[in-house]
């Protein structure tokens, strides 16, 4: 999934906006949003096969 935007109150991909739970108290950058999503697209992932 590649980020494209980070508000306080979502982050953008290019197809959607997915809303946080509670608003953010600061804004991070589109580079640790990234990272954060990469690793918990791998941890998805392994859950995933570990279930198979």
């Amino acid at each position: 999934m590649k980020i494209i935007r980070v508000t306080k109150e979502y982050f953008e991909t290019e197809d959607e906006k997915i809303y946080f739970f509670e608003p953010l108290e600061k804004v991070i950058s589109v580079e640790d949003m990234q990272k954060i999503m990469d690793v918990n697209e791998k941890i998805v992932k392994k859950l995933k096969d570990n279930e198979k």
